[in-house]
Order: structure tokens, then sequence, then C-alpha cells
């Protein structure tokens, strides 16, 4: 195997003064989320079968009896009725036919008894009587230039005032309806000192948020989720949402309870990406290649994967090459790449040179959504049209960066769409959430990058019960039943829950299947007119792991007619109810 190192008006926000400081970063903390992020990590992760947590946590023991940890909790319906007890009082906001909280999504978590009385004061650091502390983590965009260009380039909507407004406001309703034992969430800006990139920087920022003495941190640098993440650990604070990014399941089990994922770990899209390319582009003839000549031959496979110079990402990609395996894929070339922008060009130039003297008819592509770009153009610069299958990504999958890639070679390929099908901007829960509540847009395009981890804040402390501590919190996020599964809503779980061989530290559990459509209009992700979207094959249909479909026909690929771009009615499973909006 041949290897390369390679709003409208919207309502008023207060304000504190550190946060009016931070102001003119704002919008590089959404913007990095959004693509920043996404140089995630793809490595790392570890046989995660110990029932235990360890290493830079001291977490203590994880309970994975699904009841016991229901009965250790606040009062909830499902603990109601593992007790036998039938005349529970949950409180008005709590709707008694869904026994969910009356917030107008699919993912309202199960009701509770609304908290009376003294919740105990100070429980750990960042949590008194009153207030949670949370800082927001903020890159300088003038430590990053060439970076910062990358991400002014992507149609973000960089505007500092509506950004840290758009935060402060999804707070402000979540402070309504969720449940926060008399407390209040406080959320802090923190400016890093250093690029997305660099470690010690990285690390030197743990260390100073620790001494800030915060409960949790939302955002980081993006390039650097492992370091930041472990270091926040060691200072006995959780790293939540777009903090770590994309940490292996390792990391997370050995710094348990104070890592927690927004989406699937890299670990999970793994052994998804794993499923999908050998149950449906296993051995046999590369009938997707876009040179006539390829799709005569037998597929020869190479793998193009993200990694960083300390090797995070290697114990993933041998996990993805050992399934691989066994279903029969050896790759011919596996090319390990570091993201550099400033040689991106050469370094592309080389790898398409390398897969065409290897014979390669099939690329396997699992990293950021920048590199496809280059990629994709200089393997038509050189005449080489392969076969493209999209492994693990992060928003790879959006048709914000599908649009940036080579047109004509992107429809030559399918993949594994992590993200869900789309329907129109209004019927996104972010959106739905902050029109729900003011009764207009969100100030930022970026909301569906600021909004999930703040709701992944609340769900923690709302099933977390009166004492607010990082063990009880993670208790909080494993007592969230699985919720979702639909076209447009993700199936999310933590914890036991059977989805997973082992514990759950990411959220997502499943993944549709999509192929690109370089002809068909509409808006992307950030609301941006264009030509070139995704299919989702089969009406957006999300797969869990172990039940991918066995073939293009089961699986509908590029069967148009059978597939959604983005849906004009949202699937009924999926409607949220309809509840009175808070009192703002």
């Amino acid at each position: 195997m041949a290897t390369t190192e390679d709003r409208q008006q919207t309502p008023a926000s207060k304000k504190n003064g550190a946060a009016r400081m931070a102001l003119r970063y704002g919008p590089f903390l959404v913007a990095a989320a959004l693509i920043g992020g996404a140089i995630a990590v793809f490595g790392g992760g570890g046989d995660d079968d110990d029932a235990s947590s360890g290493g830079g946590g001291g977490g203590g023991a994880v309970v994975t009896d699904e009841d016991q940890l229901i009965r250790s909790g606040p009062m909830t319906p499902q603990r109601a009725e593992l007790e036998g007890k039938t005349d529970v009082d949950f409180g008005p906001n709590c709707d008694t036919e869904t026994e969910k909280i009356k917030l107008p999504m699919v993912y309202a978590p199960p009701c509770v008894v609304p908290f009376e009385g003294d919740n105990g004061g100070a429980t750990t650091p960042g949590v008194t009587g009153d207030e949670i502390l949370v800082i927001r983590y903020e890159t300088d965009p003038a430590r990053d230039p060439l970076f910062a260009a990358q991400i002014a380039a992507s149609g973000a909507e960089v505007n500092p005032e509506t950004a840290q407004q758009t935060a402060e406001d999804y707070v402000d309703i979540y402070q309504k309806v969720f449940e926060t034992y008399g407390r209040t969430v406080k959320v802090v800006p923190f400016i890093g000192s250093g690029a997305g990139d660099d470690a010690e920087a990285a690390r030197a920022d743990a260390l100073a948020i620790g001494d800030m003495k915060p409960f949790a941190v939302i955002g980081g640098p993006s390039r650097q989720g492992p370091v930041f993440a472990s270091a926040l650990a060691a200072e006995g604070v959780i790293c939540l949402g777009t903090c770590p990014v994309a940490v292996p399941d390792s990391i997370a089990k050995d710094n348990s309870p104070y890592i927690f994922n927004n989406g699937q770990t890299p670990n999970q899209a793994a052994a998804l990406a794993a499923e999908a390319i050998g149950k449906l582009a296993g051995p046999g003839k590369a009938e997707l290649a876009g040179d006539e000549a390829l799709q005569a031959k037998d597929r020869v496979y190479a793998v193009v994967h993200y990694d960083t110079p300390d090797g995070d990402q290697e114990e993933v990609h041998e996990s993805l090459l050992s399934e691989l395996d066994s279903y029969g894929i050896k790759p011919a070339v596996d090319i390990k790449f570091f993201l550099d922008l400033n040689r991106m060009q050469e370094n592309v130039r080389t790898w398409v040179a390398q897969m065409e003297d290897a014979g390669v008819t099939t690329v396997i592509f699992t990293g950021d959504p920048l590199t496809p770009a280059a990629l994709t153009k200089e393997a038509t610069a050189q005449g080489f049209r392969p076969e493209w299958i999209l492994g693990q990504n992060v928003l790879a999958d959006q048709a914000l960066f599908g649009r940036t890639f080579d047109q004509e070679q992107w429809v030559h390929g399918f993949g594994i769409g992590l993200n869900t099908s789309r329907g129109e901007e209004e019927t996104g829960d972010p959106f739905h959430i902050y029109d729900w509540a003011y009764d207009a847009r969100p100030p930022n395009n970026t909301y569906n990058i600021i909004e999930p981890p703040l709701r992944l804040l609340y769900i923690g402390i709302h099933l977390a019960g009166e004492k607010l501590t990082p063990e009880t919190f993670r208790d909080g996020l494993f007592r969230y039943p699985p919720t979702g599964g639909g076209a447009t809503d993700p199936q999310i779980s933590r914890g036991e829950h059977g989805v997973w061989p082992s514990i759950d530290y990411g959220g997502t559990d499943d993944a549709a299947l999509i192929w690109y459509d370089a002809d068909e209009p509409g808006v992307d992700e950030v609301g941006k007119d264009g030509v070139g979207l995704y299919r989702y094959a089969k009406m957006g249909q999300r797969y869990t792991l172990g039940h991918l479909p066995d073939s293009f026909e089961e699986a509908g690929l590029f069967d148009e007619a059978s597939s959604v771009t983005i849906f004009k009615t949202i699937p009924a499973e999926d409607v949220p109810p309809d509840y009175p909006p808070p009192d703002l």
C-alpha cells in the first residue's frame, strides 16, 4: 500500500461589558464552527467496551442500567412509571400527552416536576445557587488570516452584533422553558490566543479558562479539539457541543464526564461509512466512474484521509481500514494529509498523480469540506475521472461546500449524509424556535450552529436535577431517551441505549445516503440561492449501524423519483406540536 504524508427587527439582548468587548470576534466563532470545526477530528478512538470512565475525567463509574439511571434523577414521567406513581403534577409547562416540555420541537426533553425550595447553593466550580457560568470560546481572525478568508467565502453572515445577539436570545428562550432549578445560565465570551491549529495556544487557553472556574465551554480552537478538550477536562471543565468539535471515543471516555460531541463521534461515523461502502461499493466494476474506460475495470481503491501531525486520527483510520477489509476492500493507495491551505494545491497535484499511477478507479474521502474542492478540480485538470465516495466527514455533505467542488466530478459518486435532509428554512428547529418565541427570523444566518450546543447544555441541566455537577450533567444527558430518526430530525441519544456497541459520548445515531445533483437549483444551508444540491435517497431515510441497505436498488441511490433535496412539507413524524410562546 502506498502512503503519502502529507431579523428582521429583533429584541434587544442584555449584553454585559465583557460581551461588548468581544463582539468583533463573535461571527468568527460561529463561522469557525461551520467551516473550521469541519476540519474535524476523524481519528483517535479505541475500544470503549468498558462501563467505567477514567483518565483525566475521574468521573467514576458510568451507570449503564437505564432504569437505575432514571430512578436516580429528577422525577420524570419515566421515573413515575417505574415507581408506580400516577398522581405526579408536572406543572403547566408539561404536555401530558407527549410527556415532554412544551417546546415545539421533536427533541423536547421529558417533563420534570417544577422545582421549589433550596437548590443547595454552589455544587461545583461555575455553579452557585443563582448562576451557571458558561464560556463561549471565540477565535481572533487576525491570528488565522488565511483560515478567516476561507470562512468569509462560505456565505456565513459575518456580523458580530447579530451573532452575539442570536446566542443571547436563545438563552433567554431556554431559560423560560427548561427547568434550571433556580439558576440562570450566564454566557461569557473568551477570545482565543492563537490560530485554530495552534496546540500550545489551545492548552494555554484551556488553563486560562480553568482559572475562570466555569461549568462548561462552548466553542473552541477549530483544529485542536482533542488537545483543548483534554486540557479543559484536566481543569474540571466540561467541553460541550462545538467545543470538542468531533473528539474520538477514547478521549471522551478517558475524560468522562467532561467531553460531549454535538454529533457522532469519529469512530461512530467511520463505522457507518465502512458499512455503507462495503455493502454498496464493494469489489466489482467501477460503474459510477466519470471515465468510461474506468467503468469497465474492477475497482481499485484509494483512501484520502485527514490527520494531525500528532496522529490523532490514526486509530479511527485503522478501524475504518479493518472494517473495509471485512468486505474485501483493500485500498491500493492510502493518502494521509494535514490541512495546510498554503500547500493544498501542491499536495493535491501529487495525490492525483499517485492515484493515476496506481490505477485507482474509486476514491474514498474522509475529512473536511475544503479539501475536496481542490482535489476534484485537480483531478479534472489531470483528466482523472474516478468514482467518488464520501465517507465520514463534517459538512462535506452540505450543498454550501458541495457547490465549491468540481461539479462534473462530484456527480460520479455517493456517500453517507451525517446531516439530515432539509426542509424549508422556517421548518428547521433553530429557525422555528426563534420565530416561535420572537415572531421574527434569527438575526444571524448561522443560527443552525449557534443554537444546538445551547440546547444540549439546557437538556443536561434539566435532567440532571438540582445538584448540578459534571457527573449529574452527564447522567442527565444519558437519561435523555433516543429521540428523532425522521428524515429531517436524526435520532439523537447518549449513554447506553443499545444503539452502539459501547457507551455513546456522541449525539447523532444515524445517517442517510446521498449523491450530488449539480443541476438542481435551491438555497444552501445559509440561505444562499444557487445551483447544486445533495439528493437524499429514499426520501431521506436514515439508518443506524447494522441496518444499512445491501444494494443500490434497496438503497434507492441515483433514483431521482424516490429522492429529495429540500422538503417543501416536512414529514408528518417530524412535525412538532404547537404551543403558546414564552413570555419574554
